[in-house]
């Protein structure tokens, strides 16, 4: 693991050369993922193992039908999971958007709850989901781990970890709070662009300097 001095530069590095979401003309922003504390929680949960643009397109569709997590228990199981076709687990995900939307209604006065804990109980909503929620809509900054930045973080060396759920409580351990809101989007920024599956474009990479994987490979 990188020393606290050099994981503070790798932060510095990502701020200058990613924009962060809310600064950049990035689909999700654009397209109204996050306009609402409901869509936030609904996209996201529709997200997990799948590409931004097929979220996209299967939110825009439910979101152009529904506003509320009633709107979602007074669709069909039929009705909604044609609206979320676009989506990895689309099935899966109509039957755990409906069991969160009556979680939500029954146990929390049809708000979202507030707590890592709370979150972490409501079907179809695991860790990645409950950080980003945590960050979106509560200010608690923590760092969302997605296979990007699992991928990214292992390569640089800011951690060894095996799992996603690992790398996201190692992370947020040695991320300065200061980085902690936008380190996500850096990140993700990074392992889709830069430190992609396979072969890493590291020639284009401005974290070389620092990089374990490009240190080991370039000699």
């Amino acid at each position: 693991m990188l020393d606290q001095t050099t994981i503070t530069r790798v932060y510095e590095v990502l701020k200058d050369t990613y924009p962060t979401f809310d600064n950049s003309d990035d689909e999700w922003m654009t397209s109204g993922m996050s306009d609402t504390p409901f869509r936030v929680i609904v996209a996201t949960a529709l997200s997990t193992i799948t590409h931004s643009k097929r979220v996209i397109r299967a939110c825009t569709a439910l979101f152009a039908e529904v506003s509320t997590f009633e709107g979602i228990l007074a669709l069909t199981d039929d009705e909604l999971r044609e609206l979320i076709r676009p989506v990895a687990h689309y099935n899966m995900k109509t039957l755990s958007l409906k069991k969160m939307s009556q979680q939500i209604m029954d146990c929390h006065d049809g708000q979202i709850p507030h707590t890592h804990d709370e979150l972490m109980a409501l079907a179809g909503i695991g860790r990645k989901c409950t950080d980003i929620v945590m960050t979106t809509l509560f200010d608690e900054s923590s760092v969302a781990v997605d296979t990007h930045v699992h991928r990214a973080v292992n390569r640089l060396g800011l951690v060894h970890t095996t799992t996603h759920v690992a790398t996201a409580d190692a992370l947020n351990r040695i991320t300065p709070f200061e980085y902690k809101r936008h380190a996500h989007e850096w990140l993700i920024q990074h392992g889709d662009k830069v430190c992609v599956a396979g072969t890493p474009k590291c020639g284009d990479c401005p974290l070389t300097a620092y990089c374990d994987y490009f240190q080991k490979t370039a000699q």
